[in-house]
């Protein structure tokens, strides 16, 4: 189920007081936890799902290093991007590059969130945002 909150903020256009959801992160699932929660639903052992896991990544990182885009269908694709700064001089491109490793989900993922989330409002106080 989906934990939300309802947070107070001011419409920038007519300073009108208003409350909008917000999502609420109740733990972080780490990778020995899916596994554990893949094994037993599989007849692989959990420290075969962990390294698939660690190959996983390993792996996507390859292909973007490759140029390539890895899409894993029902959950999304990841790319990169790039920043650098622009130049007159052809040989300035490449200056200051950083890259991004930008995942978009796949249109079923979001629509299955929407069409089966289940979800509640609690209240919490502010040290606890």
């Amino acid at each position: 189920m989906i934990t939300l909150i309802k947070r107070k903020g001011v419409d920038p256009n007519t300073k009108e007081e208003l409350y909008y959801p917000r999502w609420v992160r109740i733990s972080t699932v780490n990778e020995l936890q899916l596994a554990k929660r893949m094994a037993r639903s599989s007849t692989f052992s959990v420290g075969e799902v962990s390294g698939v896991f660690a190959d996983f990544s390993q792996v996507i990182l390859d292909e973007l290093l490759n140029g390539n885009a890895v899409e894993i269908g029902g959950l999304g694709m990841f790319k990169l991007k790039v920043h650098g700064n622009s130049s007159k001089d052809k040989k300035n491109v490449g200056a200051n590059l950083k890259f991004n490793v930008i995942f978009e989900p796949a249109d079923d993922l979001v629509s299955r969130l929407n069409e089966e989330g289940e979800y509640r409002f609690v209240e919490v106080t502010k040290e606890k945002l």
